[in-house]
């Protein structure tokens, strides 16, 4: 009775525990090799960690784009309407060729967690994707050095945390080389010299074999290469966790202790670290218990602890659970081939595990298969379910929700006992008040003036529209997204106040985005660049262009950009200023420029001359007077040293932070302006014009009818290769899925 009061007080502070928004972010490029000087274009999900549903805590994504060394490369904002959101990146053409990292964050995606690392998304920039070729080769000879001079680990992973004197237990091994790249190896378990067991590999370096290991008794493995790895340390007592079976029917957990007396013991079981149910009984030797399927509603990684009879944890094991609980993409090109510039048509249908039709939102990418990229490569299904729930590298994490690998699943429990192992792991302290600190990030612009109470603060566009806001009683406010969605670009902000003066604070989100990140590492999908298969090859299309080496760019040096709002100050800087013109008809002359004036006297000749102020980029004549030396009627003459000549006229030099300053105004970042992505019409493909796209169609947002379908066309064009298409699905209740497909296209 006390266990099982234990085990439900467990459950009830668990589960009365006040969730705080946890979200995670999920980022689906159009393709993931891409060339310099054009746009990738991405879908952004902002999802739930618990329930995998869109999540509506946030409504900005803070996007940072950041190369192999580090180097901050983009920071921009992008809207997210109900947890999903859409926009592009201009790939710079001075972005050095190399790896890239997108990292996606929101306000609600921000863990206390100080251990935890980025998950960013990789992509690949070059300045031609035929360069991949040579990247593709330096790649496998790097891989063949690496075999030959790194470091090769072997490591033992007991399937519940320890091994145990007399208890027969499952022991995972991995074997790996280098960057963490999977190496396949052989060998045999010795019991104080004797061979007990053979090892080989079951999937990418990694295996199990079953032993009962013994206090005394010396254990190694033996491997074909020569090494010999010794083995975990044994202990005299504890109890350990065993999967048995994990079936339809629910999951079978072997609990196991020594003969010598009676133990306690309680299970708990999380889903997406939610308590979902337990059990709790007394063992001695063996006993069996099972978890019925009905306590995990849905997919993923359910997270086993053994406690014992005081609740202390003692062993931890990970299953996963409900793989065929998610969405069923099925997609269907009406054509194998497809000539250049014909028509196709991509015909989607959207299922749940029991095969009714769903009505869900698809992203849609079409491209050319040179810009796919191995190392980099997930979908949503790897990220959400897998990259997103255990530490470390995953390689090749699509893998395991393939469903033409057969062994897929036997392969992920393989991977949750050695990159999902661990040992005694109780996480119940991770909390905002466990002296880590929370950092904030606030979605638009915050500002604050000191004076309590209410006041309408006006927010101006680079085009010049305009919205007003309102503060709270301490001068606070916000702009909200659906008004920053309406005016892309930087946002101008001035009090409507004339006195007191207002003093804004802008807060800058990506600066609270700096302090986070500072020492954690990148969680990073791995893959060879090339594949362990020989794959048919792929066709690097190079168009008949001339590719300049160098260009010079002239332009005038003293010309500043403006927008609507500086073009706008500016021009009442230049009203403001005391230069003027003069008009003689033949010849327009600047007054007051400089130390240039064509009247010595300073006042306006209003009756004597048409006058007027001067524009910015005009060319007015300017000429210099000097006193006459001792001339007692005080006259001036023209300086010849300086004879007169022309200018044109540059205005006030004011930076924008002068002119802002001048009218009481303050800049701050809005949302990166969208831009649709380009499809040819009917006269666009009848034309001679060569067409080179590699991308044929990114349709980021595509509902399913009420039978699930839906149908994507495109346009082929000149590019004679195979393309790939990607799909990614989301309904309503938080069930993924994703699938591709491929065609070809060819000249005749």
């Amino acid at each position: 009775m006390r266990l099982k009061r234990l085990l439900s007080v467990i459950l009830t502070v668990c589960s009365a525990i006040p969730a705080a928004a946890q979200d995670f972010i999920y980022l689906f490029p159009s393709k993931e090799i891409a060339e310099t000087g054009e746009d990738l274009f991405f879908k952004v999900y902002l999802m739930d960690k618990q329930t995998m549903a869109l999540s509506g805590n946030s409504q900005t994504l803070y996007l940072e784009i950041r190369s192999e060394t580090d180097s901050l490369v983009w920071s921009e904002k992008y809207p997210i309407v109900d947890g999903r959101g859409n926009g592009h990146i201009y790939i710079g053409e001075n972005w050095p060729q190399g790896e890239y990292y997108m990292e996606g964050y929101a306000k609600s995606s921000f863990t206390t967690d100080t251990t935890e690392a980025l998950r960013p998304r990789r992509i690949r920039v070059v300045d031609r994707v035929n360069q991949m070729e040579a990247i593709t080769q330096a790649a496998i000879a790097n891989d063949t050095l690496l075999r030959r001079t790194s470091q090769h680990r072997f490591d033992l992973f007991p399937e519940s945390g320890d091994l145990i004197d007399g208890v027969t237990s499952v022991v995972a091994f991995k074997a790996t080389y280098g960057n963490g790249y999977p190496e396949e190896v052989s060998g045999v378990v010795l019991e104080d010299g004797k061979e007990i067991a053979g090892i080989y590999c079951l999937h990418e370096g990694m295996g199990r074999f079953v032993i009962t290991p013994r206090l005394g008794k010396t254990y190694q493995v033996a491997l074909e290469d020569g090494r010999i790895c010794p083995f975990p340390e044994i202990r005299r007592e504890g109890m350990s966790l065993r999967l048995v079976r994990n079936n339809a029917a629910g999951i079978d957990i072997q609990v196991s202790a020594p003969d010598n007396e009676p133990h306690d013991y309680s299970i708990l079981a999380k889903l997406h670290d939610i308590p979902c149910g337990g059990a709790q009984g007394t063992v001695k030797g063996r006993q069996t218990v099972r978890l019925p399927k009905e306590l995990f509603p849905s997919q993923g990684i359910v997270e086993l602890t053994l406690m014992d009879g005081d609740g202390r944890p003692v062993a931890e094991r990970l299953v996963y659970v409900n793989p065929e609980q998610k969405l069923n993409v099925t997609a269907t090109t009406d054509k194998e081939r497809y000539k250049v510039r014909d028509t196709g048509m991509v015909s989607v249908q959207v299922t749940d595990s029991d095969g009714n039709p769903v009505r869900a939102e698809l992203a849609v990418s079409i491209f050319d298969k040179a810009y796919l990229y191995l190392p980099g490569h997930e979908n949503i299904l790897s990220h959400s379910y897998l990259s997103e729930q255990i530490r470390g590298d995953i390689f090749n994490p699509t893998y395991y929700f393939d469903e033409k690998n057969s062994n897929r699943l036997q392969a992920l429990d393989l991977l949750l006992m050695t990159q999902g192992w661990r040992r005694y792991v109780w996480d119940n302290e991770q909390s905002p008040a466990s002296g880590q600190g929370r950092q904030v990030l606030t979605d638009g612009i915050v500002g604050q003036d000191r004076v309590e109470r209410y006041m309408f603060i006006q927010a101006v566009s680079p085009v010049g529209d305009s919205c007003t806001v309102l503060t709270d009683s301490l001068g606070r406010f916000e702009v909200e997204p659906e008004l920053m969605e309406l005016m892309p670009g930087n946002v101008y902000i001035k009090p409507i106040v004339t006195r007191p003066k207002a003093k804004l604070t802008i807060v800058n989100p990506f600066d609270s985005i700096e302090v986070y990140r500072k020492g954690k590492g990148r969680y990073l999908p791995q893959n060879q660049i090339f594949g362990t298969e020989k794959e048919e090859e792929i066709f690097y299309f190079d168009p008949d262009v001339i590719v300049l080496t160098e260009a010079t760019v002239k332009a005038r040096g003293n010309t500043v950009a403006r927008d609507k709002v500086t073009g706008y100050l500016d021009s009442l800087a230049i009203l403001a200023s005391t230069e003027w013109v003069c008009d003689h008809g033949t010849e327009k002359y600047l007054n007051d420029w400089h130390g240039y004036s064509h009247h010595s006297h300073p006042r306006w000749p209003a009756n004597e001359v048409e006058h007027f102020k001067p524009k910015r980029g005009e060319t007015y004549r300017v000429i210099k007077y000097i006193p006459l030396e001792g001339d007692p009627e005080g006259r001036w003459i023209v300086d010849m040293s300086d004879f007169p000549h022309d200018v044109i006229y540059p205005g006030p030099q004011y930076t924008e932070e002068e002119l802002l300053e001048i009218y009481g105004m303050w800049k701050a970042q809005g949302y990166y302006p969208k831009r649709e992505f380009y499809e040819p019409d009917e006269v666009e493909i009848s034309s001679s014009t060569p067409d080179y796209r590699n991308l044929l169609q990114w349709r980021p947002a595509v509902i399913t009818d009420e039978n699930g379908i839906a149908e994507i066309p495109f346009s082929a064009s000149d590019v004679n290769t195979e393309f790939i298409g990607i799909i990614e699905a989301i309904d309503g209740t938080g069930q993924l899925g994703a699938q591709t497909f491929s065609f070809r296209i060819i000249k005749y």
